[in-house]
């Protein structure tokens, strides 16, 4: 790990103006470090890049995770040297490989740590918390906890900062979990962190539970994630820093165990607008707030549907729509496994304008073409926000 450290610091001061963003393994390589061939690495860039940390192991049995951290201790390391970690990680990597998470590829966690503090929540609460988010269960021996909970406790048992606690989820792919962390005891950054209040319960978390919006940058590294968002879906900059909010917001708000930055980078993605079609997106956010899982659901054609496409006629929220003149608008969608009248939980019914819910549901079969979302694909529903007025409904392909 010497050399990578000497290769990471060459990088910054003759390629990346003395910063550590845009490194890649090959330009590593460039300055003469290449990864040993069972070595599994991951290359953290902190805060706007000017620092960074690094950990690595063998994936054999029985060998031990290192530590190098250029600017603030982590895993009991101190920034400038090289040092085993501790506490040492509960499993050993499985696969070898280099992962570098740049600014704007996952949460900030020491930003996240910052605020945690501040407002008091103590690791134990963290902790709790990771009970009620889906996650990987794959340490032995076998237990009824996820990796990421196990982690965590293990981290309270070792007297670990919680800043090591929420990288060493990180690293162990429990991003999802970190996400909805922060979005449940950060929220919009507007007020102090606290635990949710169902933190302690056997509840969990309580619905509806709105998107709490705009996300703090400081964080989540927006401006970051909107740049690649941009250039990779070709999009104004404005237009994709709205989308990218609006999308890593409502899939961590979810707490359905997806990785924001993940999904939000390579999935097919409608995005019902404000310009075109307000009444029918403001009906999407609203079931969306009612039930956050719902921000990804799955393509089935309208003709495989088993429920009758006017399912939903005789309710008395669609009677009342047809007799003002409006369309009974449902979401999910009817072309989708989660839509239909048999689906479980039951769509939500509202009565929209009639040209604006029609519009919808010719983008939306745009965006099933135009993406190549086949039957069964999964896809995220994510509408644009009534703070951007001046925005239409979007395709987002991400490469598909």
């Amino acid at each position: 790990m010497n050399n990578l450290v000497t290769a990471m610091e060459s990088y910054a001061m003759f390629d990346g103006n003395d910063l550590y963003t845009g490194v890649t393994a090959a330009s590593l390589s460039d300055w003469g470090w290449t990864p040993g061939a069972s070595t599994a690495l991951q290359i953290t860039i902190e805060g706007d890049g000017q620092s960074w940390h690094a950990i690595g192991q063998d994936t054999h049995t029985g060998t031990r995770q290192y530590t190098y951290t250029s600017a603030t201790a982590i895993n009991g390391v101190g920034p400038g040297g090289v040092a085993v970690s501790s506490p040492q990680p509960l499993v050993v990597p499985a696969t070898a490989g280099v992962t570098i998470h740049d600014v704007g590829d996952q949460l900030d966690a020491d930003a996240l740590t910052a605020l945690l503090v501040s407002g008091g929540v103590t690791l134990q609460q963290v902790c709790d918390e990771t009970l009620f988010f889906p996650a990987p269960n794959t340490l032995q021996p076998p237990s009824s906890l996820s990796d990421a909970t196990r982690t965590c406790e293990t981290g309270v048992a070792s007297g670990a900062s919680l800043r090591d606690v929420l990288n060493a989820i990180i690293s162990i792919g429990g991003l999802s979990v970190v996400a909805a962390i922060a979005i449940a005891t950060v929220g919009d950054g507007t007020h102090p962190a606290a635990a949710p209040p169902w933190v302690g319960t056997p509840e969990g978390p309580q619905t509806p539970r709105p998107v709490p919006l705009p996300l703090p940058n400081s964080v989540w590294k927006i401006t970051n994630a909107a740049g690649r968002f941009a250039a990779q879906n070709k999009m104004d900059p404005q237009t994709a820093a709205v989308a990218v909010q609006q999308c890593m917001a409502y899939v961590a708000n979810a707490f359905a165990g997806l990785d924001p930055y993940d999904q939000c980078s390579k999935s097919q993605i409608f995005m019902p607008g404000q310009l075109d079609a307000k009444q029918a997106t403001q009906h999407d956010t609203e079931a969306l707030a009612q039930n956050p899982a719902w921000v990804q659901q799955n393509y089935r054609a309208g003709a495989n549907n088993p429920s009758p496409r006017g399912w939903y006629s005789s309710d008395p929220i669609c009677v009342t729509a047809n007799q003002a003149g409006l369309d009974c608008d449902e979401f999910p969608y009817y072309a989708t496994l989660q839509g239909g009248g048999l689906a479980v939980p039951r769509p939500s019914l509202k009565g929209v304008d009639p040209t604006q819910n029609r519009l919808l549901g010719t983008r939306y079969s745009s965006f099933l073409a135009d993406c190549k979302v086949n039957e069964g694909d999964p896809f995220l529903v994510i509408p644009i926000p009534s703070t951007a007025p001046t925005v239409p409904t979007l395709e987002v392909c991400n490469g598909h």
